[in-house]
């Protein structure tokens, strides 16, 4: 004769238990946390994954842990100029994001200072789509600015060419 299992009521006196928050440490992520991955490792590796990928060519360390060239912080300068009191005055989630917009322009115009033509209209575009982050930016501020920083790095890329030669 099978055994009746009787079911209990769950009874409001016995205490629950929160579970333990605290995360059991063992040698194995004492040893995952001890390694920190250094520049040359990540370049090392990032070399390594893309040779097996196909139609991939090794890349360079990412653009956090590089160093940036003096063309490209002269360009950062250029574009920097005039900007100090409108940027003090961003609130602080557009100080962030307009940082890294300029940041991400001054390094597409880098590369466009870098080729054997350079090709202005481009340049302008880009600088006047990162002044138009600022909110409520004056039309005529944004094209007379636009233009000086253009014509400033402009200067820069004709001298860096004479340079060159």
């Amino acid at each position: 004769m099978p055994q009746e299992i009787k079911e209990q009521p769950i009874s409001p006196e016995i205490p629950r238990t929160e579970p333990s928050l605290e995360i059991p440490s063992s040698p194995e992520i004492k040893e995952k946390e001890a390694k920190v991955a250094r520049p040359e490792k990540i370049e090392h590796e990032l070399k390594k994954i893309s040779k097996h990928l196909p139609g991939t060519k090794p890349q360079a360390v990412p653009d956090l842990i590089k160093e940036k060239s003096e063309t490209l912080k002269q360009i950062e300068s250029i574009l920097s100029e005039d900007l100090e009191d409108i940027y003090k005055s961003l609130p602080d989630n557009l100080k962030r994001e307009f940082k890294e917009k300029g940041e991400k322009t001054a390094s597409k115009i880098e590369q466009l200072v870098h080729q054997a033509k350079i090709v202005v209209h481009k340049i302008v575009d880009l600088i006047r789509r990162w002044l138009l982050a600022v909110p409520g930016v004056n039309k005529f501020f944004l094209e007379q600015e636009t233009k000086i920083k253009a014509d400033k790095i402009l200067a820069l890329a004709e001298k860096e060419k004479k340079e060159k030669i």
